[in-house]
């Protein structure tokens, strides 16, 4: 017998497809009436919801939707392709690489210290970056951690955990934030503040989860996960470990000063598609020329970087096109009428957190997040606005639901990058992680209720 393999994301996408496909036959047709308000938002009107003609789409005809799809998502994919490009070459100098070395050789002693440091400077590093361009650290992380007295778990922890903060509360997330609060009709990072905000209590937890887990370890070596287990540490070299140096210092200006940048606009002005783009651009750009890099290697880091994005781009297309197929067959605001009448049920203190559960449900299914977005944020924006809710507080409960929940999934493409590169079985770190997840969805519910009394906008 066959051992099962996980589909491919995409594969999971042209199912959803050719499930909404078929809802377009089950579900009936209807419509809200929309206005334009002051803010010159387009909002659904409560209460004017009514049944209509149905118009079921043929399962045949749903790839003629992917063109659609892919031009609707066109200003997020070059976004996606200039970052990617990028970030490509800063990566390629081995500024963040030697970086992170040069600080462990300085542990002795300042061990908890360290891991606490260098989880909050990954996370950090994570506000703007997707989590998916630091799998390469992995070997990184597993032998400082081992070098400190602990073990690969702690190790992937350190860069894998410290990175699902920053990626997963959304602060400057492109891709998922940035996706979500287009379709929602919200100025690109706005609501910046509260999502960092969010950080420091998920960190918080993050860190000191790590850190009880690795005491354990240094006090006994037998109680690790992975005591026992040959893991294999890819071709990364044990004795040549990188340093930073005086060539990364200019590196390090430039990535600081042009997130600083970045930083700035979205909180001063309003961080459009295009700014980003130009803004990672340029990063690269200068990145390649104070580290000397030469003209040809920098364009083949660039094209490399760009390519790894061009999967995300083609799965956020895909994504787009259930939001098409749902739209031609009238029945998205049949289910958006159900949606919010089953969360209107719940008292209004947890509705957001309901709305968190929902997503983590949904990211079992599409694990894109950008694409999970376009899937969801048409339904769930309108249902906030219904029951009350800011739509700033829905993207952060789509932002909770998505990210947290990768970390506990066998087929998201961070969590089997990472334990793949080192061998480390899945059984073993989903039996780790599983109850940190359970501590992230108190957090996270907790944060959503503050978001909802405080208005959140």
């Amino acid at each position: 017998m066959k051992k099962f393999q996980v589909p491919h994301s995409l594969a999971i996408i042209v199912v959803a497809m050719l499930l909404a496909s078929a809802l377009t036959y089950v579900i009936p047709a209807g419509s809200f009436d929309r206005v334009v308000n002051a803010a010159k938002k387009t909002v659904v009107v409560a209460g004017s919801f009514k049944y209509i003609a149905p118009t079921p789409v043929n399962p045949l005809t749903i790839l003629n939707y992917v063109f659609d799809g892919l031009r609707g998502a066109g200003q997020i994919i070059f976004a996606l392709l200039c970052a990617g490009g990028g970030l490509g070459i800063v990566l390629a100098t081995g500024m963040f690489q030697g970086a992170a070395c040069s600080i462990s050789k300085k542990a002795s002693g300042k061990e908890r210290l360290v891991v606490a440091f260098l989880m909050t400077v990954f996370a950090l590093l994570n506000i703007p970056i997707n989590l998916n361009y630091f799998i390469p650290f992995a070997p990184l992380g597993i032998i400082i951690a081992i070098a400190m007295g602990y073990d690969a778990i702690v190790g992937i922890s350190i860069i894998m955990l410290g990175g699902a903060v920053g990626f997963s509360c959304g602060a400057m997330n492109l891709p998922n934030t940035g996706t979500a609060q287009a379709v929602a009709e919200l100025p690109v990072f706005s609501g910046m503040g509260y999502r960092l905000f969010c950080m420091i209590p998920f960190l918080i937890v993050t860190i000191a989860y790590v850190l009880h887990y690795g005491a354990k370890i240094k006090k006994d070596p037998t109680k690790s996960l992975v005591y026992g287990t040959k893991l294999d540490f890819g071709t990364f070299d044990a004795n040549a470990m990188p340093s930073f140096e005086k060539r990364h210092i200019p590196v390090a200006i430039v990535v600081a000063a042009s997130l600083g940048y970045m930083i700035y606009v979205a909180i001063f002005s309003s961080l459009s598609f295009k700014a980003s783009a130009a803004i990672f651009l340029y990063m690269g750009l200068l990145a390649g020329l104070v580290c000397r890099m030469p003209i040809n290697e920098m364009c083949k880091h660039f094209c490399d970087g760009a390519k790894g994005m061009a999967t995300t781009g083609i799965l956020l297309g895909f994504a787009y096109a259930i939001s098409g197929i749902l739209s031609a067959g009238h029945v998205m605001d049949t289910v958006v009428n159900a949606m919010a009448n089953a969360l209107s049920l719940f008292p209004k203190m947890i509705q957001a957190p309901v709305m968190f559960f929902m997503h983590v449900i949904i990211n079992f299914f599409v694990t894109s997040g950008s694409g999970q977005a376009a899937v969801t944020m048409p339904i769930f924006t309108p249902v906030a606005d219904l029951v009350g809710m800011s739509r700033q507080t829905a993207v952060l409960a789509f932002n909770f639901g998505d990210g947290f929940c990768n970390f506990i999934l066998p087929h998201a493409a961070a969590t089997m990058g990472f334990v793949g590169m080192a061998n480390i079985p899945f059984t073993k770190w989903f039996r780790y992680a599983i109850v940190l997840f359970a501590f992230w969805c108190v957090v996270g519910s907790a944060l959503l209720m503050l978001a909802s009394q405080i208005g959140y906008a």
